[in-house]
């Protein structure tokens, strides 16, 4: 076949693939929020068929004589420099997914998706009656199965890298403690100052709040923002996650059990951050494709974060906002002012829970897991271990101990998933976030303005001109530069944080 003949059939099987993506996609959703407690056994069956098929094909011999043919190698990525960019983007996603995925054994795949099927329900029956020991024999697998997967994929430096560049490509074990040791240094020095301050008042935040008034004044914010309704849906979970099952389908969930509202309110923010991506990426030239997504966790996480906190959380989002949180919720909110309000939602306080930490501290949280898998995978720490370890780092990073396993090493359901590799990319949204709202600042002088009158739409469709459309054309490294003029500058989130809450605190 010709050239144009090889990339019309990689599209073809694009299509098929991307269909089968989404079946898995619904799977996993209904199984966090539907399915029955005994669906286990069969989901698992369920999963394990749809993963090998979608081994089989992309290891096929089809996609490496296409991905030959288009002129892809190690030199060149994206094949044929006579293609179009959003071609360009397809090839380089294949030869890497086809690469990654010829190294890995059919059977070890398949094992892996009947290991963590099970696995999750386990994650939360421990979670529950907080005994560590139900969920360790399921871990011990899901890290056995991962190191024998950094073997098969190889690697030059550290067992770790294979497994941050699934999520974050480019990324390495390396340059990830590097950028966490600079911003580690920053935060704890902020810490240091704020501690020395008086300290704010968010008891109003710890009052009973209906759920459903919450649920509604969530989705008024979320159709605010620009989340399309007729294209998705938001569900509660025990851990709120955003999936796409479909070009025109973007699920979101939430939680109402915590015992702080803003908990709840800020994570559905942060997931119709996520959403927002997932929208602007089914672009009409990108829709049904692998490129209808966000290029990169980091940068998906720097959506959510933008929203939730560099929005969210600022006192101009409040202006407008307030007065009808205080309507539905006279009496919680009775004789707390706006200025109180917003101190209180963003109170920074080293706390036990990862989802619940304050803009300062999250960081902390997401350094300590990679610190703890990184020595996991290296088969420095061993499962039985990882208790103990995990309290050791809460001391030594945030000063206080887990008085639970739930509250320590068993609060996080990604381990039970088999995504290891993946929390660093929390970290480094954070970063990302701050970058690019350095540059949105520049380019939209208003945005106050904006913000403080509801009409976030502005800001929306700035995030998709720049970022949400571009889907995954390019990298994120490419995406960064396109949009800031420069790469990854951890400097800016440094320097938003000591400015926002040095205005909060009084430094």
């Amino acid at each position: 076949m010709d050239k144009n003949a090889n990339i019309k059939r990689l599209k073809e099987i694009d299509h098929e693939l991307v269909l089968y993506q989404n079946i898995t996609a619904l799977l996993g959703w209904d199984q966090e929020t539907n399915m029955p407690e005994r669906g286990v056994e069969g989901r698992s069956e369920q999963l394990s068929l749809v993963q090998g098929v979608l081994h089989d094909k992309i290891t096929s011999s089809e996609i490496g004589d296409l991905l030959e043919g288009l002129g892809a190698s190690e030199q060149q990525p994206s094949g044929d420099s006579s293609f179009s960019d959003p071609e360009r983007g397809l090839i380089r996603e294949y030869f890497r997914e086809y690469n990654r995925e010829k190294k890995l054994p059919k059977k070890l795949v398949q094992e892996i998706a009947v290991v963590t099927s099970k696995a999750q329900p386990a994650w939360a029956a421990a979670r529950k009656s907080q005994d560590y020991s139900i969920f360790q024999p399921h871990l011990e697998k899901i890290v056995e199965l991962t190191r024998e997967t950094t073997k098969c994929l190889g690697y030059k430096d550290h067992p770790y890298d294979p497994l941050i560049d699934q999520y974050e490509p480019g990324m390495t074990t390396a340059e990830v403690a590097r950028v966490f040791n600079g911003v580690k240094k920053d935060i704890v020095a902020l810490l240091t100052k704020i501690s020395e301050k008086d300290q704010v008042d968010d008891s109003f935040l710890y009052k009973q709040y209906d759920s459903k008034l919450q649920d509604d004044f969530g989705r008024k914010i979320l159709t605010d923002m620009g989340f399309d309704f007729q294209r998705g849906i938001l569900s509660e979970s025990a851990h709120p996650f955003t999936t796409g099952v479909g070009k025109d389908d973007i699920r979101i969930t939430t939680r109402y059990t915590e015992p702080s509202m803003s908990s709840s309110l800020f994570s559905t923010i942060h997931e119709g951050g996520h959403a927002l991506y997932e929208m602007g990426a089914a672009s009409p030239e990108l829709k049904g494709t692998s490129l209808g997504t966000g290029i990169s966790l980091a940068v998906h996480e720097s959506q959510s974060r933008f929203w939730e906190n560099i929005v969210a959380r600022s006192d101009d989002f409040w202006i407008n906002y307030y007065a009808a949180l205080q309507e539905l919720f006279p009496a919680q909110l009775s004789g707390v002012t706006r200025d109180t309000f917003v101190r209180g939602i963003n109170k920074v306080e080293p706390s036990m829970i990862r989802v619940n930490a304050d803009e300062v501290t999250y960081s902390l949280h997401i350094i300590l897991r990679f610190e703890l898998e990184t020595a996991l995978v290296n088969g420095e720490l061993e499962v039985k271990e990882l208790p103990e370890a995990w309290n050791e780092k809460m001391h030594d990073m945030l000063g206080i101990v887990p008085g639970t396993s739930a509250e320590g090493v068993l609060q996080d359901v990604h381990w039970s998933a088999g995504l290891i590799g993946y929390f660093p990319t929390y970290a480094l949204g954070n970063l990302f976030s701050a970058q690019f709202f350095e540059t949105l600042k520049q380019e939209i002088p208003e945005y106050r303005e904006y913000i403080s009158s509801g009409n976030l739409i502005h800001l929306q469709k700035w995030l998709n001109e720049k970022i949400y459309r571009k889907g995954g054309i390019y990298t994120a490294a490419e995406v960064l530069q396109q949009v800031t003029g420069k790469p990854l500058d951890p400097s800016h989130f440094s320097r938003y944080l000591e400015e926002k809450y040095t205005r909060i605190y009084g430094l």
